[in-house]
């Protein structure tokens, strides 16, 4: 909507943009005619004008004269008759002029200032003219086109606004109503598929030891694919409860505490040694969010971290608290991302070419819910011997 509107915009400005522009020269058009018209009135008058300034009376009259408008109702405009040795011999109107520098015949013949415009035109054997018009008329007019365009333009994006808004929400009503009904069916499918997988699990738990070891039947293996079909019935489930899940203000630290106080027994059957920087009793991280999403998107990193790192290695979690931001950086000792794997890596059901063990999911699901508490997850660092998967998560704001 955003981008519909940002595109309105950019039409808008180029259609007033374009119609000022054109108002704006046919105004100055019209003023250059007007000046032309009084030009050649004025030019008309030289001869008469010259003739009676040559008698004593007649200047009088004319220097009485000098401040009449030289039309009447039209006071926004001055005309100046001048002798072939370029002396003013008579002029009309009450237009302020500045002092303009009288041009030979070959200059050009327009000036302008700040407050209007002037046409000079020399007369052959009698003399020069000089006509000035006031633009101040044009100048209101345009300004008042302005207003009008911008208000125009501020009313109709504001419009297409609330009426794109209100067309995108009936045209994507139909796929949100797909997508929730997606989501049910999966959080649902999910749910009931745990009680036979569960009963099943159970029943190859009560399996004899005696009959697990005869040969033909693969009772490991069969426990093996349940368990890493129940993983993926949670992974799903977990995705599909996403929005449903509600809020909590939690300690970070604290939650990681928990976090490699449960997998230590499981990093110790590998001699892998988990470490927290910084002590959860030396500090506070207080975020707002969904404690068990949390906990499950710093689980698959831990879990992928000791899966990946060698016999006897070391995984950190490093917590670098900033002003809104805590970055939290999981680092183990293993071989590492391709870089041009660091992107697929969070792709949901991608595995490389590390086929077994896990479903795909860990790293996808742990970005999805990252990114819904308004953070994120990448690769940080990526080498032989040290790998970094970073999550940002916003603070909680202080309590005032």
């Amino acid at each position: 909507m955003l981008q519909g509107g940002g595109f309105a915009v950019l039409l808008l400005a180029a259609f007033s943009g374009s119609l000022y522009w054109g108002i704006g020269v046919q105004r100055g058009n019209d003023q250059r005619t007007e000046l032309r018209q009084l030009a050649a009135s004025a030019a008309a008058q030289l001869p008469l004008i010259a003739h009676e300034t040559r008698e004593p009376a007649g200047r009088a009259k004319f220097r009485g004269a000098a401040r009449r408008p030289a039309i009447e109702g039209l006071e926004e405009q001055r005309v100046q008759w001048f002798d072939t040795q370029g002396r003013l011999l008579s002029e009309q109107g009450t237009l302020a002029v500045p002092v303009l520098p009288l041009l030979p015949q070959s200059s050009r013949p327009w000036q302008q200032w700040p407050g209007g415009m002037s046409l000079w035109q020399p007369v052959a054997g009698m003399g020069a003219v000089r006509v000035a018009l006031s633009d101040q008329a044009a100048k209101a007019d345009l300004l008042r086109l302005q207003r009008g365009l911008l208000l125009g333009g501020v009313v109709t994006v504001l419009a297409a606004l609330l009426v794109g808004r209100r067309m995108l929400e009936v045209a994507f009503a139909p796929l949100q109503q797909q997508l929730s009904a997606l989501q049910q069916f999966t959080a649902d499918a999910s749910h009931e598929l745990r009680h036979p997988l569960t009963a099943l699990r159970t029943l190859l738990a009560a399996v004899p030891p005696e009959l697990q070891r005869q040969p033909g039947l693969a009772w490991h293996d069969l426990d093996a694919l349940t368990h890493h079909m129940g993983q993926l019935l949670d992974d799903l489930l977990l995705l599909a409860r996403q929005q449903q899940q509600p809020t909590q203000l939690f300690d970070l630290l604290e939650l990681l505490e928990d976090l490699i106080r449960c997998y230590q027994p499981q990093a110790a059957t590998r001699a892998i040694a988990l470490r927290l920087t910084p002590d959860p009793s030396a500090a506070s991280l207080p975020i707002c969010g969904q404690s068990q999403a949390l906990l499950r998107l710093f689980t698959n990193l831990v879990v992928n971290a000791i899966r990946h790192s060698p016999v006897g290695g070391t995984v950190s979690i490093d917590v670098i608290p900033g002003a809104r931001l805590v970055k939290v950086a999981v680092i183990d000792q293993g071989a590492g991302i391709p870089q041009a794997q660091q992107q697929q890596v969070f792709d949901r059901f991608w595995r490389g070419r590390d086929r077994g063990g896990h479903s795909g999911l860990g790293l996808g699901i742990a970005r999805a819910i990252a990114r819904h508490h308004g953070g994120d997850l990448r690769v940080g660092e990526s080498r032989p011997g040290r790998c970094v998967l970073l999550v940002e998560l916003p603070l909680a704001p202080p309590i005032s």
